[in-house]
């Protein structure tokens, strides 16, 4: 299966990273992280969206990018949604997309979690 992004690039074309472990996961400096799916029942202890909390993120960690604000680029804000923390699960099978600057999971030997990398 493939899926497209109207960029001239078909998923995981531009590159992915795998992680069980508890360690922060970064993509290089000219990209971000577009999708990540899910290899087991999975938490995270940090998930930073690009534009601060505009996005699926864990929140008021002290080294997470843009915690407790819900400012955008555009100067609106995000309303209705909450912010995740460390008890929130995303299920196996699941995958979740954004843009996002990096993420911590918490250890899995049986699972992780795959992120797919784009611009």
């Amino acid at each position: 299966m493939s899926i497209h992004f109207g960029t001239g690039y078909d998923f995981g074309q531009n590159g992915s990273i795998f992680t069980d472990a508890a360690t922060q996961v970064v993509p290089p400096s000219d990209r971000k992280i577009i999708a990540i799916q899910f290899l087991a029942d999975t938490k995270f202890s940090e998930l930073s969206p690009e534009n601060g909390t505009a996005g699926i993120c864990v929140g008021e960690a002290a080294n997470e990018k843009g915690a407790g604000s819900t400012a955008t680029p555009n100067g609106t804000g995000a309303s209705g949604g909450q912010i995740i923390d460390s008890s929130n699960v995303f299920p196996k099978g699941l995958t979740i997309f954004g843009r996002w600057d990096s993420f911590a999971i918490t250890a899995d030997a049986d699972g992780g979690v795959i992120a797919y990398l784009g611009y």
